[in-house]
């Protein structure tokens, strides 16, 4: 059967909750003026309650295919174009002028109604016998449905807008929470190169960056680029305007520096 999931889909059931009786969207309205307990009507396929009119707003429902297996649910979601306009078909055959409403309902039992205006015109004359005079009858009907497909064209390009609107949002959002990641990690890294050392009750921050520096500045100038490790703690202290207290910790400052190599109580460059 490879027309049914589309038959299934296409077909709104309904069925009285009064009495029971089971009725096409195109016959919801007359049976609610003739049946005194048809307070609401509920959908075959999806057992959905619906009073007074909003069960025109019921254009589509779940298949067999959507409730046993959801990944053919998924392929078979998108309706065909022929599939929307039967659907305006029985929506405007629901609220249609009276003169218009017996063809209307006609047609919503029909399949295949043309969506193209001149191919309408030729159905509406075989199928409804609307020729001649009845022309303006025919106007009167393609210019409903016209309406509603435009209205309903709008309202979906008015959703594509507003779901592109989100997504573009989100994708903001992510660019500046990326953002914020990056400027924590530099801000991170720069934290990094200092070190905290406790005098007393208070902390001095030394910036590792620029005692390596100057590291590397003292020990050119020495002989053999080599000198006490003692001694160069107290030319940087000088160099760094490093408390006293300071100075005895800069030692391992020092050893962390892949450029001097410490060896007793010396220390020298190792990239001459």
């Amino acid at each position: 059967f490879p027309h049914l999931g589309y038959l299934i889909h296409k077909m709104v059931f309904f069925s009285c909750d009064g009495c029971g009786e089971m009725l096409k969207k195109s016959q919801v309205d007359g049976h609610a003026n003739r049946c005194r307990r048809c307070d609401s009507v509920s959908c075959v396929d999806c057992s959905v309650s619906f009073w007074g009119d909003d069960y025109r707003k019921h254009t589509s429902c779940l298949t067999e295919a959507e409730r046993y297996e959801k990944k053919a649910a998924k392929s078979s979601s998108k309706r065909n174009p022929q599939q929307e306009w039967m659907d305006i078909v029985e929506s405007c055959a629901s609220s249609a002028a009276p003169h218009l409403r017996s063809y209307m309902e006609t047609m919503a039992g029909l399949d295949n109604i043309p969506r193209k205006e001149k191919q309408f015109i030729n159905f509406t004359s075989n199928s409804l016998n609307l020729r001649g005079s009845n022309k303006k009858i025919v106007d009167e009907i393609w210019n409903c449905l016209k309406q509603e497909r435009e209205r309903r064209s709008a309202e979906k390009e008015k959703q594509q807008q507003k779901e592109q609107e989100q997504k573009q949002l989100e994708k903001q959002k992510k660019q500046e929470s990326e953002k914020q990641v990056v400027s924590e990690k530099q801000a991170s890294e720069k934290t990094s190169e200092k070190v905290t050392v406790k005098m007393g009750g208070e902390e001095l921050s030394i910036d590792l960056k620029k005692v390596h520096k100057a590291t590397k500045k003292v020990l050119k100038k020495a002989p053999n680029h080599s000198m006490k490790l003692k001694e160069l703690r107290k030319l940087l202290g000088k160099e760094l305007g490093l408390p006293k207290s300071a100075k005895k910790r800069l030692k391992k400052v020092l050893t962390s520096n892949k450029k001097v190599k410490v060896d007793g109580k010396m220390i020298s460059l190792t990239d001459k």
